[in-house]
């Protein structure tokens, strides 16, 4: 028998031939949730204020080029594109059942920060539209005045802008405030001021916490710290009619010095005047 007569190898048997391929819907949803927050929880709070929300204007350009897959539809405009995201969120568009399920993980289980000052940098979060922040379940707001600008005008004369008045954004201040689980506000009022233009600046900052305090929901617990500062606390209980805990925060303890900061469980004296504080 010739070579070309003799009868061909039969391949051998091999144990991964009835293997089938992994399907990553075979997971149960708790573990599918599980590789979302491993990929999109972030430690820390996430500050708003950042260029975190949004992509310089020549990144956005050159998305457009490359014909870039847009999740959002919104022109890139969503968090989804930037830099500290994009080598993860390409499983967003794996298929609609994904990005859902990562979306509810990234925007529920992440701390996201609202820091109001004069020039509205945080409306950049708006850009992540209506159903993501109605997404978002733990939010803390930080308000807030920089030295140079806190200017009070004399009677009669315009009046420097402190903050952006939340019935000006009221569809995307209510999309964030529906469904809250945990709210704290750290309001620093100006200490170096002369306090004779705290109303000025408390006022500016009513037209923000009483649409909060309005609209935020029966089961969200919210948390201030006002360090009982003049003005300023009578403002949070005209604002929030809803039961809510004044607390004493890290950041509010690091703005605060000791000569001017109280405690909630001990308002007899400032901290710094040697009485005890108790925790």
């Amino acid at each position: 028998m010739s070579i070309q007569d003799s009868p061909s190898p039969q391949p051998m048997p091999s144990d991964h031939s009835s293997t089938t391929p992994f399907r990553f819907f075979d997971l149960p949803l708790e573990l599918r949730n599980e590789v979302y927050a491993h990929l999109f929880v972030q430690p820390n709070p996430i500050n708003c204020l950042r260029v975190w929300f949004t992509t310089a204007g020549r990144h956005l350009r050159r998305l457009a080029r490359e014909n870039a897959p847009d999740c959002c539809g919104r022109n890139f405009g969503c968090a989804h594109y930037d830099a500290r995201l994009r080598p993860l969120t390409s499983l967003l568009r794996a298929n609609r059942q994904v990005s859902n399920e990562a979306l509810d993980v990234m925007y529920a289980r992440n701390v996201f920060r609202v820091d109001l000052e004069r020039r509205g940098f945080f409306q950049r979060f708006w850009a992540v539209g209506e159903a993501n922040l109605r997404r978002v379940q733990h939010l803390q707001v930080v308000a807030s005045t920089e030295y140079y600008a806190y200017r009070i005008s004399p009677p009669g004369e315009p009046q420097w802008r402190f903050f952006v008045p939340a019935a000006d954004h009221a569809a995307q201040w209510g999309a964030l405030l529906d469904g809250l689980v945990t709210l704290e506000l750290v309001l620093k009022i100006p200490v170096w001021g002369h306090h004779s233009g705290w109303p000025v600046w408390v006022a500016q900052l009513e037209t923000v916490l009483g649409f909060v305090g309005e609209h935020v929901g029966e089961g969200t617990n919210v948390s201030v710290d006002d360090n009982y500062s003049m003005y300023l606390c009578e403002a949070v209980d005209r604002c929030f009619r809803k039961p809510f805990r004044r607390v004493r925060t890290k950041e509010g303890d690091a703005y605060y010095y000791d000569e001017t900061r109280f405690d909630p469980e001990n308002l007899t004296a400032p901290i710094g005047s040697g009485t005890k504080v108790q925790r």
